[in-house]
């Protein structure tokens, strides 16, 4: 063993996250993603063919999603803070370790359905059913 690995942690700790540090990133991320939003809309040419324009509205969609997702989150974490600004800063770092677990959410998704008496796959056949009743007008 090196004189360096001996210097090594055995564990590493945790990162410092706040509410504030959460807030102020998302801000961030909430404005810029409104801002490629809009300059998705606005990007249209004359002459632009079909599956330009499809692929900048949908463009334009995944940025209104990002946005949402970023203002919701600081909308949250600010109203939190004002009862109790431990608990936004707990709350935040749970956020900002969950965003990291995407593959976490399908199956807690299914999970919470079961405990409020919802039956994810009957949610699922009438999702279908729906997005086959408007096949039409996504042509």
């Amino acid at each position: 063993m090196t004189d360096a690995q001996d210097m090594l942690p055995g564990e590493w700790p945790e990162p410092v996250v706040t509410a504030d540090m959460i807030i102020e990133r998302n801000i961030k991320e909430a404005l810029t993603q409104e801002t490629y939003f809009h300059l998705n809309l606005a990007d249209g040419k004359a002459g632009e063919s079909d599956d330009a324009r499809e692929l900048r509205l949908v463009r334009a969609n995944m940025h209104c999603f990002a946005f949402l997702l970023d203002a919701v989150i600081v909308d949250v974490l600010t109203e939190v803070q004002g009862y109790n600004r431990a608990w936004a800063d707990s709350m935040a770092a749970a956020i900002d370790r969950k965003l990291e677990w995407g593959e976490h959410y399908p199956e807690m998704l299914w999970q919470w359905a079961n405990d409020r008496g919802l039956d994810p796959e009957q949610l699922g056949q009438q999702a279908k059913e729906k997005f086959a009743e408007n096949a039409e007008s996504r042509l």
